[in-house]
C-alpha cells in the first residue's frame, strides 16, 4: 500500500502543472486559518486605495504619453534597422538643414554629383558653346559650391581638403566672373538686338566672335578648364569621358 502511494506522490511530483496546483491549494488552506478573506473583500479603505492607485497610475500614463511614443518609435526604429539599410544624411526643416554624420563625405559627394553634369567647367569648346549659357552655368556652379560650403561649415569641415579646394574653386570662379560676367552679358543683349535687325543668318559661333574681349575671354575660359581639372581629382568628377566626345 505505501508503495503504492509513492508511486502516485512521484509522478505527481514529476509533472510541475500538479505540482503547483497541489502547493497552490496547500497555501490557501493554510492562510484560510490564518485570514479572514471576506474582511479583506468587504473593506472599503483597501478598495479606495485600489481605485486611487489605479487613478494615479492612469494619469501617469497619460501625461507620458509623448514620452512613450517617442520611446515606441525609437524601438521601432531599431527594429526596422537591424533588418533594412535606413540612411539619413541630411534632412531640410524650415529652411535648416540637419547633418546627421559624415559632412565630409556628404559635402564631396554634393559637389561630385553637380559637376558631373557640367562639362563647360573643364571643356570649354570655342566652336561648339554658347558663351552666354556657360557663363550663366558658372555662375549656378559658384552659388551651389557657395551654399554648400555654408551649410557644411563646421570646424572639422574648415580642416578637410574637401573644403580647402571648393574655397580655391570659389575664389577662382568669382575672379572669372567678375572678369567676364557683366560685359558680356551687357554686350550679348545688344548683339542679339542687332542681329534681329539685320538681314542674313550668322550662326552664334559666328556673332560671339565678335565680341570685343573674345580672345582674353577663350584664354581665360582655357585656364579655368586646367585649373577644374585638378579639382575634378579631387572630387572624383570623370572629365576624361568629355575629352572623348569632343574629339
Amino acid at each position: 500500500m505505501c508503495g503504492h502511494f509513492k508511486g502516485i506522490w512521484d509522478k505527481i511530483r514529476n509533472n510541475k502543472l500538479n505540482t503547483f496546483i497541489i502547493v497552490l491549494l496547500l497555501t490557501l488552506l493554510v492562510l484560510s486559518h490564518i485570514l479572514d478573506f471576506r474582511y479583506i473583500v468587504e473593506s472599503r479603505s483597501s478598495l479606495v486605495l485600489f481605485k486611487r492607485n489605479v487613478l494615479y497610475i492612469i494619469n501617469v500614463i497619460s501625461r507620458s504619453v509623448p514620452l512613450l511614443a517617442f520611446l515606441l518609435l525609437v524601438y521601432i526604429w531599431r527594429k526596422i534597422a537591424t533588418k533594412l539599410v535606413i540612411r539619413v544624411e541630411k534632412l531640410d526643416v524650415g529652411g535648416v538643414s540637419i547633418i546627421f554624420e559624415r559632412p565630409e563625405e556628404l559635402f564631396k559627394q554634393q559637389i561630385k554629383n553637380f559637376l558631373n553634369t557640367k562639362r563647360s567647367l573643364f571643356s570649354f569648346e570655342p566652336e561648339r558653346d554658347n558663351i552666354y549659357d556657360c557663363i550663366n552655368s558658372c555662375y549656378k556652379i559658384y552659388e551651389f559650391i557657395r551654399e554648400n560650403m555654408s551649410v557644411y561649415d563646421t570646424k572639422s569641415s574648415q580642416q578637410s581638403d574637401f573644403y580647402s579646394t571648393a574655397n580655391t574653386m570659389i575664389h577662382t570662379l568669382n575672379d572669372f566672373l567678375t572678369s567676364h560676367q557683366s560685359d558680356y552679358r551687357r554686350w550679348h543683349e545688344n548683339m542679339l538686338e542687332n542681329a534681329n535687325n539685320q538681314d542674313g543668318f550668322k550662326s552664334i559661333t559666328e556673332l560671339q566672335r565678335e565680341y570685343p574681349g573674345y580672345d582674353v575671354l577663350i584664354s581665360d575660359f582655357a585656364n579655368l578648364n586646367c585649373e577644374f581639372r585638378g579639382h575634378a581629382k579631387k572630387f572624383e568628377v570623370d572629365v576624361d569621358k568629355w575629352q572623348v566626345n569632343s574629339k
